[in-house]
């Protein structure tokens, strides 16, 4: 037959039989397969595995396969996450599946701290506020235990308390290129090349130290007033811990 009016023959095939019932639809497959011979039944077995084995996680809407997918336990997943790579792609793509697996085990996501990396992306994980006080620019910032010590161009020293705002001492000093403090005195590096020490109570400078050729910038010592007692002997071996422009 050719391939022209095999066709025509087929559709016209197919129309008659889309119009049977389900019983003579049967009758007429169980007579077909009787004719045919080791060819068309080797075809017939090929093909009956998939027609019959539908996978249902690829045609149903991806909503339901979420629903169904939340109910499985996490080693399930797992293991359908191995079948086809479609599966895996399924599976993979729903949050709340892996969410709620994870809740399962006993797992608690910490949404505090999702929304600290949230806030931390958008630039908005920090509250700033400004302290007002110097009249020139502020060169030099130390911190400790609430308590910010800033020395500025202008002549001064300030200690501010954080939290509030306030400033609880203001004296007069050299310009400040390096500031360290404790509860009763600050430390003061300048750029006229001297370093002071200073009361907060009175604002006194108490002591004073010369020596260097360029600005006292900082000094590496990480506690310089831990012992004050000794606070002579300390910086007189300064230009052993500085870097001096």
């Amino acid at each position: 037959m050719e391939r022209k009016d095999f066709e025509t023959w087929l559709d016209n095939i197919s129309v008659t039989f889309l119009s049977l019932r389900d019983l003579q639809k049967n009758e007429t497959l169980d007579h077909l397969i009787s004719l045919s011979g080791a060819v068309q039944l080797r075809h017939l077995s090929n093909h009956l595995e998939t027609l019959l084995k539908q996978d249902f996680l690829k045609l149903l809407p991806l909503e339901l396969s979420f629903y169904l997918l939340k109910w499985l336990d996490p080693q399930t997943l797992l293991t359908c996450c191995l079948v086809s790579k479609q599966w895996n792609k399924v599976i993979s793509a729903c949050t709340e599946v892996w969410q709620t697996a994870c809740k399962n085990l006993g797992w608690q996501i910490d949404d505090s701290a999702i929304l600290r990396m949230k806030q931390l992306e958008d630039h908005e994980a920090f509250e700033t506020s400004s302290l007002i006080g110097h009249s020139a620019r502020v060169y030099a910032l130390y911190y400790k235990d609430g308590l910010l010590c800033t020395g500025s161009d202008d002549l001064s020293a300030k200690l501010w308390d954080v939290s509030t705002g306030q400033c609880v001492y203001g004296i007069q000093t050299h310009t400040c290129a390096a500031v360290k403090f404790d509860e009763q005195k600050l430390v003061t590096g300048s750029f006229d090349n001297t370093v002071a020490c200073w009361e907060w109570s009175s604002g006194a400078r108490t002591q004073h130290f010369r020596g260097h050729t360029g600005a006292f910038i900082s000094s590496l010592n990480p506690h310089p007033l831990s012992y004050m007692g000794h606070l002579e002997l300390q910086m007189l071996f300064v230009p052993v811990f500085t870097i001096a422009l």
